[in-house]
């Protein structure tokens, strides 16, 4: 699995090589006319640092377009990036108002143009109260959109290729909001639906999956929650393991055993402070707070200021 973010101008300050992720799409067109000014500068710079690339066309029927107008408009501006980045059609707002047909037609058109079969980005609800099966059938891939700690479940897809989990995320080296993203595949999976190659992509490409006991390892050894997060990060580690295919309660009861948290314990417990941890972090592992583990021991004055074999009680 990989993660990644969609971007346009209205993030035009971000600088990409300050961001952990996998991929970046970019938008690029909007209508028949508009070009996004930051996509070059975006496509450029991520390609450069080596991320996997991706780029979308904002449908517009609503301003009286046609398909094929918007599709040759669309292949005209990105000509460059063909054969390395995904290709999207934007699905949303006045559109979903409009015939599939339309959506159907754009994507046949860019198809019949480039050899490559773009994918549709739409929201999971629009995507199943109306039927896409012309579009599912024709083996156009689908990246969904839902806000939430549940999967998104489709009707008319076996499977969806990526998960626009949230539009407020947040990455560290941004201060603003972002859209976060996972790809159900890996790198080379990635460059079969961005190349000619990737035409019968018929299949989820499956993560290797480790055992629950291995993840739980990861979280445990993972001082700074960088991977699976904890109960407040954006996502919670709640929707990254369901995302990855892993059964919270199952891993996080892994996790509190190990931490002799689990509530039938009722001795104190303690840590040894490792060169590096904070106090607050600590304290997340633990499922408790800086101020609670401050309250309990008298040689914390500064809940900023804790030493490496420092032995504190947690509870």
């Amino acid at each position: 699995m990989l993660k990644g973010i969609d971007i346009s101008h209205h993030q035009r300050n971000i600088d990409l090589s300050k961001i952990e992720t996998d991929f970046v799409i970019c938008k690029a067109t909007e209508g028949n006319g508009y070009t996004d000014e930051c996509c070059d500068k975006f496509y450029q710079q991520a390609k450069k640092l080596g991320k996997k690339l991706g780029i979308y066309h904002f449908a517009r029927p609503d301003l009286g377009n046609t398909a094929i107008a918007e599709a040759d408009w669309f292949l005209k501006e990105t000509k460059g990036y063909h054969n390395e980045a995904i290709l999207v059609l934007d699905w949303e707002a006045k559109a979903l108002n409009y015939p599939i047909s339309w959506a159907k037609e754009w994507m046949d058109r860019v198809y019949e143009k480039t050899g490559i079969k773009p994918i549709l980005y739409i929201s999971e609800s629009p995507a199943n109260s109306k039927d896409w099966s012309s579009v599912a059938n024709a083996d156009y891939g689908i990246w969904v959109a839902k806000y939430s700690s549940k999967a998104p479940n489709l009707k008319h897809w076996k499977f969806y290729c990526m998960w626009q989990y949230t539009s407020k995320g947040s990455l560290q080296g941004y201060s603003g909001n972002l859209d976060l993203d996972y790809f159900y595949g890996d790198n080379i999976a990635w460059d079969k639906y961005a190349s000619k190659s990737g035409d019968n992509i018929s299949t989820q490409p499956e993560p290797v999956k480790k055992t629950n006991e291995e993840i739980a390892n990861e979280i445990i050894n993972d001082k700074d929650n960088v991977k699976w997060g904890t109960t407040d990060t954006n996502p919670t580690r709640k929707q990254r393991l369901e995302s990855a295919g892993y059964d919270y309660n199952a891993v996080q009861s892994i996790v509190n055993q190990k931490l002799k948290v689990n509530k039938a314990t009722t001795s104190a417990i303690y840590h040894i402070v490792k060169k590096g941890e904070i106090l607050s972090k600590i304290a997340s592992r633990y499922g408790t707070t800086a101020n609670k583990i401050a309250s309990l021991n008298s040689s914390i004055k500064d809940i900023n200021k804790i030493y490496a074999g420092q032995k504190i009680r947690i509870k």
